[in-house]
Formats: C-alpha cells, structure tokens, sequence
C-alpha cells in the first residue's frame, strides 16, 4: 500500500470544500455547509477511494474504522454536497 493520500478542507463562498489528494492531483472532493461535517465528508472519500481499489493505509482504516462504536457521525447534520453534484473544471 503505498499511495500517499492527503485531505484540505478549504472555505469557499460559505462551504466547506473537502478535497481528498493524490500527490498534487485532486482525486475527490465534496463540500459541506457546516465545518462539523467535514470529517463526514473525508471519511465518505476515504472509504470510497479504498472500496473503488485505491491502496492507501488511510484510506482503509477509514473504511473499517466506520464498523467499530467509536462514536462518529454516521450521518452530516446539514446540507453536503457529494462528488457528482460539484462541478470539476479540467475534466
């Protein structure tokens, strides 16, 4: 497992704009309109990175991590927008 995710979470015109890196390359983002869904947000791209066949240690802790009673949010508390609903320029 060698891929060398990160995660930014950057404020743009009043949301939470998360977005899940490869390297320099963006392979996922989401945005969020409460700051406390963010973490909904990184863990939504996570897992789905991992459960699409990416190789990342991150990404698969974030992806069983979601089995276990550690008390995480399982649902956003207010308006999240997800991958196909943000427009990507470039593409």
């Amino acid at each position: 497992m060698s891929d060398q995710l990160t995660t930014k979470v950057t404020a743009i015109n009043g949301r939470f704009h998360c977005r899940l890196l490869l390297g320099d390359k963006v392979k996922n983002e989401m945005a969020c309109k409460l700051k406390q869904d963010t973490g909904f947000c990184i863990r939504y791209m996570l897992r789905m990175y991992d459960k699409c066949g990416g190789t990342s240690l991150m990404a698969d802790a974030s992806r069983h991590r979601q089995k276990d009673d550690s008390g995480l949010e399982s649902k956003p508390k207010g308006k999240v927008w997800y991958p196909s609903q943000i427009p990507v320029k470039g593409k």
